[in-house]
C-alpha cells in the first residue's frame, strides 16, 4: 500500500514540476516572444509608399516623373479591404471628407522614352535573387534595373508612411495608435541634356551603335545614347495593370519582344560594348610617337601602297580600295587621310610597350568610373600580355596592327570620347561623369602643347576638304571664309569648326574573300559659339559648354556588313550639327 502511495505521490510531484517548468518557460524564457506574437495579432501596420526621388537634367528640369495612382478602400475599417482605383478628381473629393478610405501608389513616367532609357534605366518588381540578397525588402518593392536607377537605388528610396492600428479578432481596425509620414529622398541632378540626347538618338535612326556627347572641358556627359533601345514606360504600364489587377496584353507582348530581341536592346553599347577602335586610335599613336621623339612634326613616310615584312604584306586602305598611293606624308596629312603606312612605321619606331603605356594613360584598358554599372574595361595588349595570356611571342605585325587600332585592342565608345576630351582639353583627362558637381576629377597627362596642336591640326584637316570625313566638309568650309587663316587650330575650333578622326574597324573572322566585317567610328571636338547656334535649338536647351566632344560608333549589321567611318558615322555627326547650327552648309 505504501509503495503504491509513494508512486502516486511521485507522479503528482512530477506532474506539478512539469507544470511549473512549463510556466517558467512560457513566462520567463519565452514571454517576450509570445508577447511579440500576441502584439502582432493585436496590432496592424499599414504602409504607404514614399515618393521615389527623381533625376533632374543639367538645367534642373525633371528627366523622370512620379505619377500618383489613387485607390479607394471599399471597406476602410477592414484590415485587408478590397480596393478600387479611382481618378484624381474623385480621390481629391473623397480626401476632403473621408481621407481614411483613400490610398495610393506611384508609377514612374519617363518623358524621353528610348532616347534616355539606356542611361536612366527602369523599375521592376523584386525577384527571388533580390530577396535572397536582402531579406528586409518588402515583397511589393520595385528596384532600379540598369542605368542610374540601378546605380543610385539606395539613394532614391524614401521612408514609407505608416499607420499602426489596434485590430480585433475579426480583422477590423479599432483605433489608430501611431502614425509616421513618408519621407522622400533628395533628387539627383545629372549633367544630361535631354533635347541633345533626343537629337543624337534620332540621328542613329535605329541602327546599332552609340553616341557620346561630352563637355570637352571637364568630362561631363550631355548624352550617352545607345541604339536600339527600349521604352521604359512599357514596364510602368505593365505595373499599373498589375495594380489594377487587369491584364495588359500589349505591354506584356512588348516586354517579351524586348527580352527576345536579337539586337540586345538592354545592352548599353556606350559603356558595355568593347570594340576594336580602328583608326580613331591613331590619335594615341600620333601623340605617343611625338612625345617620345619617335617621330617629329615634320617626319615623313613614303606611302607606296604596302609594307613588305618577310612573307607578309601590310597595305594602306586607300591602296586596297582604290589602288592608289599617297606618296610622302607627314603626321598632319597622315591623320587627315588616315594613312595606315605612316602609322605602321610610327608604331614600329615607338615600340608596342611604350604605345601600350600611352594607351593606358589615356584611360584605355580600365573603366572610366562613370556612375553606371556593367562598364567594360576593354583591353590594351602588349608583348607581356600576349605571352602570358595567348602563349605566343609578339611580332612586328602585331605592332603594325596595334598602331592602327586593330589586333587585340578593345575600347568602349565612352573611352574614345574621354581620350578625345583630353586632346581637346590641353592634355587634361577628366573622369567621365553623369552627375552635376562643382569638383571635376582631372589629371594632367603632361603632353606638350605643340604636339597637341599638331594632332588637332590633323583632326581639323580630316574634317575639311581633302580629309576623310567628307560629310562634314561643308560645315568647316562655311566658317573658313570668316576666320583668319593663321589662327591657331584650337581657336578655330572655339569659333565653331569641327576637328575629327574617322575609323573603320575590322572584327571577327574573315569571309571566303578574306574580308572582315567592319564597324564605323568618328570622334570629334566642335566649338559652340552662341551666335552660330539655331534659334530653335537654343530655345530647347539651356547654356551649353563652349566645346563638345562627339563620339559615334555605328556597328555593322545584316543590312550592311562593312560600315565605314566616313560613310556611316560621319553622317550621324552631321545630322546633330544640322540641328544645332543655323546652317552647317552655308
Amino acid at each position: 500500500m505504501r509503495t503504491k502511495f509513494a508512486i502516486l505521490l511521485s507522479l503528482i510531484l512530477v506532474f506539478f514540476a512539469l507544470l511549473v517548468a512549463r510556466l517558467l518557460d512560457v513566462t520567463l524564457l519565452k514571454g517576450a516572444a509570445f508577447r511579440t506574437r500576441a502584439d502582432s495579432n493585436r496590432y496592424f501596420t499599414k504602409r504607404s509608399p514614399a515618393e521615389r526621388a527623381i533625376f533632374l537634367d543639367r538645367y534642373g528640369e525633371p528627366l523622370v516623373q512620379n505619377q500618383k495612382q489613387y485607390l479607394k478602400y471599399l471597406d476602410k475599417d477592414q484590415l485587408y479591404s478590397a480596393k478600387q482605383f479611382i481618378d484624381r478628381e474623385e480621390a481629391l473629393s473623397l480626401m476632403a471628407t473621408d481621407s481614411a478610405s483613400i490610398g495610393y501608389d506611384f508609377i514612374r513616367v519617363y518623358p524621353y522614352g528610348e532616347a534616355l532609357s539606356s542611361t536612366l534605366g527602369y523599375l521592376a518588381p523584386v525577384t527571388a535573387e533580390d530577396l535572397a540578397a536582402n531579406k528586409s525588402l518588402p515583397l511589393t518593392s520595385r528596384l532600379g534595373r540598369l542605368g542610374l536607377e540601378q546605380f543610385f537605388e539606395a539613394n532614391l528610396q524614401g521612408r514609407p508612411a505608416s499607420s499602426k492600428f489596434i485590430a480585433n479578432a475579426l480583422g477590423q481596425k479599432q483605433r489608430l495608435v501611431e502614425q509616421t509620414l513618408a519621407t522622400s529622398a533628395a533628387n539627383i541632378q545629372t549633367t544630361l541634356d535631354p533635347q541633345l540626347s533626343q537629337v543624337a538618338y534620332e540621328a542613329l535612326a535605329g541602327r546599332k551603335g552609340s553616341v557620346v556627347i561630352m563637355d570637352a572641358s571637364n568630362g561631363e556627359l550631355l548624352s550617352l545614347v545607345s541604339s536600339p533601345s527600349f521604352d521604359p514606360n512599357v514596364f510602368e504600364k505593365h505595373f499599373l495593370a498589375s495594380l489594377r489587377e487587369t491584364s495588359n496584353q500589349e505591354s506584356r507582348a512588348l516586354i517579351s519582344g524586348y527580352l527576345n530581341d536579337e539586337r540586345q536592346v538592354f545592352f548599353n553599347r556606350s559603356i558595355s560594348g568593347a570594340y576594336p577602335p580602328g583608326s580613331v586610335f591613331k590619335l594615341v599613336t600620333a601623340l605617343a610617337a611625338l612625345e617620345t621623339g619617335a617621330i617629329e612634326a615634320n617626319t615623313t613616310v613614303d606611302d607606296q601602297g604596302t609594307l613588305e615584312v618577310g612573307d607578309f604584306s601590310y597595305a594602306n586602305w586607300y591602296f586596297t580600295q582604290y589602288g592608289r598611293t599617297e606618296g610622302l606624308v607627314d603626321i598632319r596629312r597622315a591623320l587627315a587621310r588616315s594613312n595606315d603606312i605612316f602609322f605602321y612605321k610610327a608604331a614600329e619606331w615607338l615600340g608596342p610597350t611604350r604605345l601600350a603605356t600611352y594607351a593606358r594613360a589615356f584611360g584605355f584598358g580600365s573603366p572610366t568610373g562613370v556612375q553606371l554599372t556593367r562598364e567594360a574595361a576593354g583591353l590594351v595588349p602588349d608583348p607581356e600580355w600576349k605571352e602570358r595570356v595567348v602563349g605566343e611571342n609578339w611580332y612586328l605585325g602585331n605592332t603594325y596592327h596595334f598602331g592602327i587600332g586593330q589586333g587585340d585592342l578593345l575600347v568602349t565608345p565612352l573611352q574614345v570620347a574621354s581620350m578625345t576630351q583630353a586632346i581637346a582639353n590641353s592634355g587634361q583627362l577628366c573622369r567621365s561623369s553623369l552627375i552635376s558637381t562643382q569638383l571635376h576629377q582631372c589629371r594632367d597627362l603632361a603632353l606638350r602643347a605643340e604636339n597637341l596642336e599638331v594632332v588637332l591640326e590633323g583632326m581639323l584637316a580630316a574634317c575639311s576638304s581633302g580629309g576623310t570625313a567628307y560629310p562634314l566638309f561643308a560645315h568647316n568650309a562655311a566658317l573658313t571664309t570668316t576666320l583668319e587663316a593663321n589662327l591657331p587650330v584650337s581657336d578655330k575650333i572655339k569659333q565653331g569648326m569641327i576637328a575629327c578622326k574617322t575609323g573603320t574597324a575590322e572584327f571577327g573572322a574573315a569571309d571566303a574573300r578574306g574580308y572582315r566585317r567592319t564597324h564605323a567610328w568618328l570622334t570629334a571636338v566642335v566649338g559652340l559659339p552662341v551666335d552660330l547656334l539655331s534659334e530653335d535649338f537654343r530655345a530647347k536647351v539651356g547654356d551649353l559648354p563652349a566645346e563638345l566632344v562627339i563620339t559615334v560608333l555605328v556597328e555593322s549589321g545584316e543590312e550592311k556588313s562593312y560600315a565605314e567611318g566616313s560613310e556611316d558615322a560621319a553622317p550621324v555627326v552631321k545630322a546633330i550639327l544640322d540641328v544645332m547650327f543655323t546652317s552647317s552648309e552655308s
